[in-house]
């Protein structure tokens, strides 16, 4: 149902950790749209939010989220 790769590309450009961005209604709304625009596939900001949850827990090793490479500063 997700693109792991799509999702993983689109969380590097926005640049915002997991845990603020699916708190974030406004930023998760943004990345649902953006994501559903790429993708073809319509999610729900939620279904979105617990697979990212998901792929944070995973791990970047085992094909999850990557580590952000810069500190995050509250807000992009």
């Amino acid at each position: 149902m997700f693109d792991d790769d799509l999702l993983r590309t689109m969380y590097v450009e926005y640049d915002i950790p997991c845990d603020p961005l699916v708190r974030s209604p406004a930023d998760i709304a943004r990345f649902t749209s953006d994501y559903t625009h790429r993708s073809g596939h319509a999610v729900t900001s939620g279904s979105l939010a617990r697979y990212l949850h998901n792929m944070r827990k995973r791990g970047e090793a085992k094909g999850g989220l990557p580590k952000l490479r810069r500190a995050y500063n509250g807000r992009n």
